[in-house]
This record gives C-alpha cells, structure tokens and sequence, in this order.
C-alpha cells in the first residue's frame, strides 16, 4: 500500500515537472514599444539550469539557475559598455509556453513569451 502511494505521488510530480532543457525563442516589448527577439539555449540537470541567452545584442551564460516543477528562475549577466548588468528572469512553463518576467536595475519588470524550438 505504501509503495502504491509512493508511487503515485511521484507519477504525479514527474508528469506535472516542466520539460526546460532545449531552445526556446522568446519575445518581449519594451516599455518604449520596441519588439526585442532572442534564443534561449537550456539545459538541466536535477534542478539546476545552465545554458545561454543569444539576440542581437550579443550572448550571455546563465550565471545561476534553478528549476522546481514548472517553475523556473535563471540569472545572467549582460556586458556592454565596459558594464555589467545582471538581469533576472522568473516564470513558469506550460507545456511548449514559457511566460516569465524580466528585470533589471530599477526598472520595472517586462512580460516575456516564449515558445519552445523544433
């Protein structure tokens, strides 16, 4: 009986464990109106998420990040101008969606979309 409730909880926790390795293509606006596109190469390891942001404006590692369920957070450090910038993203994903919040400084944070490459 035991083993069958085990077995059932973990079941159910792995089915409901969002699947973040892979490459996502993200979208945002800016809060001027600009449509910024990027490329988020993820990959896992037990909750820990490594992996790198690509757009125009360059690439970036993941400094630290973690996942747990569908629930993911990651941060990376954007270079520019002899300046480093740490920018922070926290979401969830939903099945090939990804919806997190992106922020940075004091600026308020930005809704971002993404969707899950082939």
């Amino acid at each position: 009986m035991r083993l069958t409730i085990a077995l059932l909880f973990f079941f159910r926790f792995a089915a409901n464990a969002a699947d973040a390795d892979g490459t996502w293509d993200l979208g945002y606006t800016t809060p001027n109106g600009m449509n910024r596109q990027s490329r988020l190469e993820l990959k896992v390891e037990g909750d820990t998420l490594t992996g790198s942001l690509s757009s125009d404006r360059g690439t970036a590692k993941i400094d630290t990040g973690k996942v747990s369920g569908d629930e993911i957070a990651f941060d990376l450090i954007r270079k520019s101008n002899n300046d480093e910038i740490t920018v922070h993203f926290r979401g969830r994903i939903e099945g090939n969606t990804m919806k997190l919040t992106m922020q940075y400084g004091t600026r308020d944070p930005v809704a971002v979309t993404g969707k899950k490459g082939s």
